[in-house]
């Protein structure tokens, strides 16, 4: 190591081989709807209920997705596999044939996790923008997480996924 920063190409073949969960990011816009494939996703506090995503600035749903008052976050399971494909093309409509949850902001129908924010903050990051989001309201169901590891989707190995969901949390929605 002698102090001087990796490559752009050696840094994302590290992260590559970083397991993550996969996401959607996306928002209703006075155009339409966009939306994008993340995998830059994290929780960021608990009180206030704050997630962060990494939004690239090269992003054809970038300035639709960070200019937003309000977006949707919703965490693939798996089985779900090509709407994250169809989310990391550009080019193409991304919502075609996705079934979303009616109202409000867009959440993919039957995701592993839906989560509905207002914009908090944003923050700039070289070539990405951080996007801080306020949860307001959630929705949860029993399925195993799609996973993003060197490339390559999977589904998480370990306990079942059915497992009872705690009484502050049911299928109809997170408890407040």
């Amino acid at each position: 190591m002698d102090g001087r920063p990796i490559s752009g190409h050696q840094f994302r073949e590290a992260l590559a081989h970083f397991a993550s969960g996969v996401t959607v990011v996306a928002a209703r816009t006075t155009k339409g709807l966009v939306g994008f494939t993340a995998t830059g996703f994290t929780s960021a506090s608990l009180t206030p209920p704050l997630v962060l995503v990494c939004v690239g600035k090269s992003a054809s749903a970038h300035d639709g997705v960070v200019s937003a008052e309000r977006f949707g976050v919703s965490v693939l399971c798996d089985g779900q596999e090509w709407i994250a494909e169809q989310f990391a093309r550009s080019g193409i409509d991304r919502f075609r044939d996705v079934a979303l949850r009616p109202g409000g902001v867009p959440l993919v129908e039957g995701a592993l996790v839906q989560l509905e924010c207002r914009r908090h903050a944003r923050y700039d990051a070289g070539d990405h923008t951080i996007l801080l989001g306020q949860a307001l309201d959630g929705f949860i169901c029993a399925a195993r997480p799609l996973v993003r590891f060197a490339r390559r989707f999977g589904s998480f190995a370990g306990e079942s996924a059915h497992r009872p969901i705690d009484a502050a949390v049911n299928t109809a929605g997170l408890g407040r």
